[in-house]
């Protein structure tokens, strides 16, 4: 065992029983904490970008933006002239 992990034992068995339960509340969420965050080497918010990477949908279409933004421009402010 290392000196950290003896030191929180140390501690633990130097508490009294009824402040247990607290430790074990601070225990358990710290412990479901990391297991949220890496799960096969990749952070909760990864694996979710990834999860949507998968529904998105491929278009065979090419878009030509500066046409559209140029047309869009065109539809705003022709009433302009």
């Amino acid at each position: 065992m290392t000196m950290l992990k003896e030191r929180a034992v140390d501690i633990i068995r130097r508490m009294p029983e009824e402040k247990l339960f607290y430790v074990v509340q601070l225990l358990e969420s710290v412990e479901e904490l990391s297991e949220n965050t890496k799960k096969d080497g990749m952070t909760l918010g990864q694996r979710a970008l990834e999860d949507l990477q998968r529904f998105r949908k491929k278009r065979d279409v090419e878009i030509d933006y500066k046409a559209e933004l140029a047309e869009a421009r065109e539809e705003k402010y022709a009433s302009f002239d």
